[in-house]
């Protein structure tokens, strides 16, 4: 018995007439998009996304922080590996999709646009395909985008998806940066600054020291990661990224015991590849004289 294969042109539904001798059969045919993303209207964290006639996403606004944006959850279509593209796309934006177990968890690993071919996790029961400003300070956005997720290794033309009537809504990543305990507590001496927890995850420090603080450690907290791409938000540091006066320093303890290695300080807060293990943070406050500074510790895990 032959096989017959069929290849779509376009997506849509069509019939096919099989004739055998003198029997004669129609068979209905739905040709589905390559394109194996949803998505629709969405709003939220700064951010519009509508869709035009052609099936792409027109995108304005100013996202409200890095690693804000939008996403869209729907059942995983396929299995195997995927690919994800954007043709057309908007600087300071990027795309990822990520994929979801039956709870809503976060399995394992991402498909970036741009990056490399992933295999869909075992247990993917869902996506999210989200939208996220890159920017440290994000700007006005106001374009178009096409991106695709396909199956396979090999990247073709934009198709529109099937389904661009699933609303959206905003998204941003999580804040992976433990609370630090026994607050408040005071740092230096004459009389010293002191350390308070105004809202959760937020520090406050305040006071006046006649010589520096010289606190490197009074402030450290731990938390697991798994092996992917971290960064430390240095968008409110109290003086800047590079500073030596307030900020962190951590280090990495990998489980594969390879040994500790120093993963963030001042001018490294990444983005940088960590290996899965027990990720130390530290505080650390050097100031003299008079300070009044604030500031919310953000770790992320972009891949």
């Amino acid at each position: 018995m032959g096989a017959l294969s069929i290849t779509g042109i376009k997506p849509g539904s069509t019939s096919l007439k099989l004739t055998a001798g003198k029997i004669t059969k129609t068979v209905p045919i739905t040709v589905l998009s390559r394109n194996l993303l949803s998505y629709g209207p969405a709003e939220g964290n700064g951010l519009t996304a509508t869709v035009n006639t052609d099936g792409s996403l027109h995108v304005t606004g100013t996202a409200t922080g890095q690693w804000c944006g939008l996403s869209w959850t729907f059942p995983c279509p396929v299995q195997g590996t995927v690919i994800l593209r954007s043709p057309t796309f908007i600087a300071g934006l990027i795309a990822s999709v990520k994929f979801l177990d039956a709870k809503g968890h976060q399995l394992g690993g991402q498909v970036t646009s741009g990056g490399n071919a992933v295999a869909i996790p075992a247990g993917t029961v869902s996506l999210r395909f989200g939208i996220l400003s890159s920017e440290a300070t994000p700007t006005a956005k106001d374009g178009d985008l096409r991106i695709q997720l396909e199956s396979g290794t090999t990247a073709h033309d934009w198709m529109r998806p099937d389904n661009t009537s699933l609303k959206g809504g905003g998204y941003e990543l999580a804040n992976l940066y433990p609370r630090v305990t026994g607050l408040p507590k005071t740092l230096g001496t004459d009389p010293g600054v002191m350390v308070t927890e105004p809202s959760p995850g937020t520090y406050r420090f305040k006071g006046f020291t006649t010589q520096k603080v010289d606190s490197w450690d009074s402030l450290t907290c731990s938390v697991h990661v798994d092996a992917g791409t971290y960064t430390l938000d240095a968008s409110d540091w109290p003086y800047d990224s590079s500073s030596w006066l307030i900020g962190i320093q951590s280090t990495l303890t990998p489980d594969d015991g390879s040994g500790r290695t120093i993963a963030f300080e001042p001018k490294g807060y990444g983005p940088r590849p960590l290996k899965a293990g027990t990720l130390r943070l530290h505080i650390f406050v050097n100031t003299t004289g008079e300070v009044d500074k604030t500031f919310t510790p953000r770790l992320y895990k972009i891949d």
